[in-house]
C-alpha cells in the first residue's frame, strides 16, 4: 500500500517537475523578444503540452515497448518508483541552478543505475530486472544525439540566419520584426505540442508499467483503456500545472545571460528548434531533447550577427550538465534503489 503511493506521486511529481523545467523552451525567447507576454505564453504553452499528451494517446497503437519492461514484484515496483524520483530531483536541482537539461536523460541514466543494481544483486536479478532490454536502445537514442545533436542545431540556426537576413534586408525594421514576433508565437506552440506529444508517451509507457504492478491483474485486463484514459488525463493536469508555474527561470540563462537575441533571429531560432523536433519525433522516431534544441538553437542565432555578447562562461556550464545528467542520474537511481529496497 505504502509502495503503492509511493510510485503514484513520484509518478506525479516527475510529470510535474518535467513540466516546470521545460516550460521556458518554448515561453523564453517569445518573452525576451517580447512576441508574447509571460503568463500568456505561459497559459499557451500548457495548453498545447496538455494537446500533445492527448495526441500520445490517440496515437499511442499499443501499451507497451519491447525497450521498456520491468519485473513482476516488489523489485520492478522499486525500480520504477526510483527512476521516477531521481527524474524528478535531478530536474528540481537543475531548474533551481537556472541550468535547461534533458528530463529524458535524467529518467535513461535513473533506469541504468537500477538497471546495473539490480544485475550485481543475485537475488533481484533472478527476478528479471537485470534482462532489460531498454539500454542498447535508448542509448543509441539518447548519448549519440548528445555528441552530434547540439554542434547540429548549433550550425544549422547559425546557417539559417543567412538566408533569411538577405530575404529580410532593406525591409522596414518594424514590419520585420512584427512578422517575426508571429512567427515566434506559432514556433513556440509547435515547440510545446511536440513536446506534449514526446512527454506524454514516455509516461503513458511508464504509467502501463507501474499500473501492472500496484493494481489487480484481473481488473486491468477489464480497464485497459480506461485505465490509460486516467493516466492521459493525470499525466495532462500534471504537465499542464508544471507549465504553468515553470516561468523562464532557466530560459532565463539562455535568452538573457547566454546571448543576445532580437525577434528576427529569436524567429530563426525557434522555428528551427520545431522543424528538428517534427523530424525527429515523426521521421525518425527518435526523443530528442527540446531543452538540447532549444539551447543550441538560440546560440547558433545568437552569435550570427555583428556584435554578440556571447557569454562563454554560461554556455560552458551549460555543456557540463548536458554531459554530466546521465551519469548522475546513474549514481542517483543506485542510491534510490539501495534506499527503497530497505525500506519494502
Amino acid at each position: 500500500m505504502f509502495l503503492g503511493l509511493l510510485a503514484c506521486c513520484a509518478f506525479i511529481a516527475a510529470v510535474y517537475v518535467t513540466g516546470v523545467h521545460d516550460a521556458s523552451n518554448s515561453v523564453a525567447v517569445p518573452v525576451r523578444t517580447r512576441a508574447l507576454g509571460e503568463r500568456s505564453a505561459l497559459y499557451l504553452a500548457a495548453l498545447f503540452n496538455v494537446l500533445g499528451v492527448v495526441g500520445a494517446f490517440l496515437l499511442l497503437g499499443e501499451y507497451s515497448a519491447s525497450w521498456v519492461n520491468a519485473p513482476e514484484g516488489t523489485t520492478g515496483l522499486n525500480g520504477i518508483v526510483a527512476a521516477l524520483l531521481v527524474c524528478a530531483i535531478w530536474g528540481v536541482l537543475t531548474w533551481f541552478l537556472r541550468l535547461p537539461s534533458s528530463s529524458t536523460h535524467a529518467l535513461v541514466g535513473a533506469l541504468a543505475g537500477v538497471s546495473w543494481w539490480t544485475q550485481t544483486r543475485s537475488d533481484s536479478a533472478a527476478e528479471g530486472f537485470g534482462s532489460l532490454a531498454f539500454l542498447p536502445h535508448i542509448f543509441g537514442a539518447t548519448l549519440l544525439p548528445l555528441f552530434y545533436l547540439p554542434p547540429l542545431i548549433f550550425l544549422l540556426s547559425w546557417l539559417m540566419v543567412v538566408p533569411f537576413y538577405r530575404l529580410v534586408v532593406g525591409h522596414n525594421p518594424r514590419l520585420v520584426n512584427q512578422r517575426a514576433r508571429e512567427v515566434l508565437a506559432v514556433s513556440a506552440s509547435a515547440i510545446s505540442l511536440l513536446h506534449g506529444l514526446q512527454t506524454g508517451y514516455l509516461y503513458l509507457l511508464l504509467w502501463a508499467l507501474l499500473s501492472e504492478r500496484i493494481m489487480d491483474p484481473a481488473l486491468i485486463q477489464s480497464l485497459t483503456w480506461g485505465g490509460m484514459l486516467l493516466g492521459t488525463l493525470i499525466i495532462a493536469l500534471s504537465l499542464g500545472a508544471g507549465t504553468l508555474t515553470g516561468g523562464r527561470r532557466i530560459g532565463y540563462t539562455f535568452a538573457y545571460k547566454m546571448v543576445r537575441l532580437d525577434p528576427f533571429r529569436g524567429a530563426v531560432a525557434q522555428g528551427t528548434t520545431a522543424v528538428v523536433q517534427v523530424l525527429g519525433y515523426f521521421l525518425l522516431q527518435v526523443p530528442f531533447s527540446s531543452s538540447h534544441l532549444a539551447t543550441a538553437s538560440a546560440l547558433g542565432a545568437g552569435v550570427n550577427q555583428r556584435f554578440n555578447a556571447l557569454k562563454s562562461r554560461i554556455v560552458l556550464q551549460i555543456l557540463l550538465v548536458w554531459l554530466v545528467t546521465i551519469p548522475a542520474c546513474f549514481v542517483l537511481g543506485v542510491l534510490a534503489m539501495v534506499a527503497l529496497q530497505s525500506i519494502s
